[in-house]
């Protein structure tokens, strides 16, 4: 099968196409024909070394963790998974392998596309939306039905922060986007009933308390927690030592730092798989690279300034 690799830490220029034999299901495994991928920053990071004393590579290493694509067999023990199924998952940590033609899931994180979903939104959705909905849900403890809460979005055009931003507003929240005043438009038609351009010259000056604030960039928590309500949330997707360092205050302070850790659940995505069938949810798609440009769409991703998803085209659904 064709993939990209890598067999050395370092940026996109490390990125080679290889031909790998196809993997074989071994119990509790589905091998799946990978048809669509997207890109996330921490396949780049990933790649970097930046994690490696928490997970390290095996090279040569296929990155990528979202895939969308069609059942091809089962290992034993699988069940609810015949050839031909159109699925899609976040594969688990420490497998990756989405930037190939083929590879291995397991039950536990894939599920079926629902049958009005297309190829492209299905890679772009599992990754992002589900640090979405876990850091809303989990980490700021945002109900996912008739929220109260205001919910501020910081990098609200972002692959994460666009999901988010419709994700609190299907639950019921009040829901204020970052970004820059190019995409206003864009993360209004989401859903934000309020939108800050952080280039705006003192842009939070009007801005309320809120009760959640969602870091989609990676900021320091410090200068967000007066504008949190008492009792407030603030959680970080990409989190810098400080969230870490301010955390560990959490248990004698009203207003509470946390990181986001991803846990992939077949039953999360299927609750984002339903928001998207409701029209409650979409995945606005940045651009799109086939497989042998994934070091393109690396580099555009590293740069910081995608709207929405890159996304990977890796072989024709048959």
């Amino acid at each position: 099968m064709k993939a990209i690799v890598y067999r050395a830490y370092g940026g996109p220029e490390v990125l080679q196409t290889a031909d790998l034999p196809i993997p074989e299901p071994g119990p509790g495994q589905i091998l799946v024909r990978v048809c669509t991928s997207s890109v996330n920053p921490v396949d780049v990071k990933i790649a970097s070394g930046k994690f490696r004393p928490i997970m390290r590579a095996r090279f040569p290493q296929v990155p990528g963790f979202d895939i969308a694509g069609e059942v091809v067999r089962c290992g034993a023990g699988v069940s609810g998974f015949d050839p031909g199924a159109r699925v899609h998952a976040r594969l688990v940590d420490g497998a990756a392998g989405a930037a190939a033609e083929y590879t291995l899931a397991t039950p536990d994180v894939t599920v079926t596309m629902p049958a009005d979903m297309d190829f492209a939104t299905a890679a772009g959705l599992p990754l992002a939306g589900m640090t979405a909905l876990q850091g809303l849900r989990d980490q700021c403890d945002m109900p996912l039905h008739g929220a109260s809460q205001r919910v501020l979005v910081i990098g609200a055009s972002g692959g994460v922060g666009h999901l988010a931003v419709q994700i609190a507003r299907a639950a019921g929240a009040t829901v204020i986007g970052v970004c820059s005043g190019k995409n206003r438009e864009l993360v209004e038609s989401l859903g934000a009933h309020e939108v800050i351009d952080y280039r705006a010259a003192d842009p939070y000056r009007d801005l309320a308390p809120c009760d959640i604030i969602l870091d989609c960039v990676g900021e320091a928590p410090g200068p967000w927690l007066p504008r949190l309500l008492p009792g407030g949330r603030f959680a970080s997707m990409a989190p810098v030592a400080a969230v870490f360092l301010r955390s560990v205050l959490n248990p004698i302070t009203r207003k509470k730092v946390r990181a986001i850790f991803l846990r992939s659940t077949a039953a999360d995505l299927r609750f984002l798989d339903e928001l998207a069938s409701a029209g409650k949810l979409r995945v606005v798609r940045d651009q799109r690279f086939p497989l042998d440009q994934l070091r393109t769409a690396w580099e555009r991703s590293h740069a910081g300034r995608a709207v929405g998803k890159i996304i990977v085209d890796v072989a024709t659904p048959t």
